[in-house]
């Protein structure tokens, strides 16, 4: 009666065995667990510290150079603000320039414009006809003077009736009036004028009490 064989230990189906056993143990011991994402956040703080601490370390002499560059940065930033500042500076000083820079030949001429006005007047308060050749041509030429200047933005102050303003009036005197409030202008010495909006001359004046 033949004999049943029996598995001879060590034999092939046992040395497969033993090969998958150890390799389910080595895929278990492979595989990572929950706290590996951890580690590797500790192993980068890690390595930030290490470099701070490099950094830290370096020579004297190459963290002045890095101090001087971001001295630097700064000093060019400044510098820059400062140079706007200069070209905004420049470009208003300019414009202001080109906007008044007749202003001083104006006002030099408002005297003259004064002179012949008071001629008019005191031909007229004498009694000198309107039809005279003198006070027509005196006339003709002080409307003229006036319209040229009207052209190159000169205006008069309107004073008498307005209440007193020392941005545009120059009160020489007081005095009490029925007919004006305290702090009106009653009386004008000598007109004011405005160059294109700014006051070249201000007007002379009586305030009432």
């Amino acid at each position: 009666m033949p004999s049943k064989s029996k598995p001879i230990p060590g034999g092939p189906d046992t040395g497969e065995a033993v090969a998958s056993a150890t390799r389910k143990g080595a895929r278990k011991t492979a595989s990572p667990e929950p706290d590996g994402q951890e580690s590797g956040g500790a192993k980068k703080a890690s390595d930030e510290t290490v470099a701070a601490a490099t950094t830290e370390e370096r020579p004297a002499s190459e963290r002045e150079e890095i101090l001087g560059s971001e001295n630097l940065g700064e000093k060019y930033l400044r510098l820059r603000a400062e140079f706007d500042n200069y070209i905004k500076r420049t470009n208003r000083e300019k414009s202001e320039l080109f906007e008044y820079g007749g202003s001083n030949i104006v006002r030099g001429m408002l005297p003259i414009l004064d002179d012949l006005r008071r001629t008019v007047e005191h031909a007229r308060q004498n009694g000198i006809p309107e039809d005279d050749p003198v006070l027509q041509g005196v006339t003709l030429i002080l409307e003229k003077f006036m319209k040229t200047l009207v052209s190159e933005g000169v205006l008069e102050i309107v004073a008498v009736g307005q209440t007193f303003d020392p941005q545009l009036h120059e009160a020489l005197m007081t005095r009490k009036s029925e007919e004006f409030s305290p702090g009106t202008v009653v009386e004008q010495f000598e007109p004011g004028y405005k160059y294109r909006g700014r006051v070249i001359r201000h007007s002379k004046v009586i305030v009432s009490e």
